[in-house]
């Protein structure tokens, strides 16, 4: 892929070596399939998806002939494996019968995968996220910042060479791939209903979300709503962030507040690419966008710790906190630069026992903490 070099594949070339099923989860056009098509080079190797009959077909049964079919491969890929029935036991029986070969899963619906393979892989595999493309593998490629709040960093997306060519990729990425899935689950009765929350989603990241709230406003029940943003979640179109209580005081609230994995889905969504400085929600594109490349930049760097975020009774917040362990890090994300926050220093080391002060990252400084 031209000037985006996709920190993933090492990671998994020496994960490979182990002898582990190596599962990337991600969303649809992300890249999974181009990165793992990189690998086929490299010895004897068969490359399957799910998404085709034909190589479904070719995992049909649990047998002893359909193992020996891949006998003398040095590496087995199966990309969208969310789609090939009993999937998780067939990939045991292949591991434990071929130990020697290598294997790389893939799946767009951790909805699907995660609950297909992990009681049958247990102790047999690793498994990484594949987000949209991270500043740090954008070097050199000329996408803008702006363009990254705007138009989001799907690879298709950032290659593209203008404004309209980015906005016409990431509708058409929206409209025709990333949405398939969810609207092929059984579980949505009603696809216009969540097209309604989608909506409604996308016009509150970085707020509060009440879940009866939603659904008075699109006419659904509070557990149809709840289902509804879980198969959102696992389909990776929407992430939520926990609130923190401290140990001193409580935090006020219980509610979640939700953030999309990338920022040209939410525009789409809504319609509106319109430029920054005729925004009214341009704080919260930031914040979606920090958080979400600072998640990126934890996965490639191999830290994951828990993500929250904290408000107090008197209404003061901290945007984003990732916790290891017993260590609080502390984030406040903030599009202007030069903006002061002194008064959350002291909640962050004194109520909730953070380590050291609140990182402030605006557009000046977002690159030490991002990349």
């Amino acid at each position: 892929m031209a000037n985006i070099k996709r920190y993933l594949k090492e990671i998994i070339s020496r994960n490979l070596e182990k002898r582990k099923i190596v599962l990337v989860y991600g969303a649809r056009q992300v890249g999974k399939t181009t990165l793992v098509r990189e690998f086929l080079s490299s010895g004897k190797t068969l490359y399957l998806n799910g998404d085709f009959i034909d190589d479904r077909q070719r995992l049909d049964t649990v047998t002893r002939s359909m193992v020996e079919r891949f006998s003398g491969l040095d590496l087995l890929i199966l990309d969208e494996a969310q789609n090939i029935p009993d999937i998780g036991v067939k990939l045991k029986v292949i591991h434990d019968t071929l130990p020697d070969m290598r294997i790389i899963a893939t799946g767009s619906s951790s909805f699907d995968l995660s609950n297909k393979v992990s009681e049958p892989l247990t102790g047999r595999n690793v498994v990484f996220m594949m987000f949209p493309v991270s500043i740090g593998e954008l070097s050199g490629n000329g996408t803008s910042l702006d363009d990254l709040l705007l138009y989001g960093s799907y690879p298709e997306v950032v290659l593209q060479a203008d404004s309209q060519a980015k906005r016409d990729t990431i509708v058409r990425i929206s409209e025709s791939y990333l949405f398939k899935d969810v609207l092929n689950i059984e579980y949505i009765r009603s696809p216009k209903s969540l097209e309604r929350l989608l909506k409604v989603m996308a016009s509150q990241i970085g707020n509060e979300v009440s879940f009866l709230e939603i659904a008075n406003t699109i006419d659904l029940d509070v557990k149809t709503v709840m289902v509804y943003l879980d198969i959102l979640e696992k389909l990776f179109v929407i992430f939520p962030l926990h609130p923190l209580a401290s140990t001193v005081r409580k935090s006020i609230t219980k509610k979640r507040k939700y953030y999309f994995y990338d920022l040209g889905v939410r525009n789409a969504v809504l319609g509106d690419f319109s430029s920054l400085a005729n925004r009214t929600d341009v704080g919260f594109l930031w914040e979606n966008f920090v958080i979400m490349e600072r998640m990126k930049r934890n996965e490639r760097t191999g830290n994951r710790p828990e993500y929250f975020f904290f408000r107090s009774y008197k209404g003061e917040e901290i945007d984003f906190i990732e916790k290891y362990d017993d260590t609080l890090l502390g984030f406040e994300c903030k599009y202007s630069k030069g903006v002061v926050v002194e008064r959350i220093h002291k909640i962050f080391s004194d109520d909730l026992k953070g380590d050291g002060r609140v990182s402030v990252i605006n557009r000046g400084n977002y690159e030490e903490f991002l990349r």
